[in-house]
């Protein structure tokens, strides 16, 4: 087996000056690369947003608007299913139907 070997010399601490300079210019660092990293991923999520954002309206649903509004401006009939009889109702256009209830001794139930 081998003797401990005993050391005299001296071990220094690290010098006060460059362990603040080192952490200091650490810091730094740091936070430069988290800002870095913060402008970069915000951009391009802006991007990103700008590009699925899509200003027209659909063929489809312009179309279909279209319809609902052309049903609700006349007058016509359509059929319902209640408790499995098949119900006639009559659809009149929205404004009808609101003078029709705003007039007097109308309930809101329609009586």
């Amino acid at each position: 087996m081998s003797e401990p070997t005993n050391t005299t010399e001296q071990i220094d601490d690290p010098e006060m000056g460059s362990t603040w300079f080192l952490s200091f210019v650490g810091i730094i660092f740091f936070v430069s690369f988290c800002l870095a990293v913060s402008v970069l991923f915000f951009g391009v999520q802006r991007n990103f947003d700008d590009i699925r954002v899509v200003d027209e309206r659909p063929l489809l649903s312009t179309g279909l608007r279209q319809e609902q509004k052309e049903l609700l401006a006349k007058y016509g009939t359509y059929s319902e299913d209640v408790d499995e009889k098949n119900v006639e109702r009559l659809r009149i256009p929205i404004e009808r139907a609101m003078e029709l209830m705003s007039a007097p001794g109308k309930s809101a139930a329609g009586q």
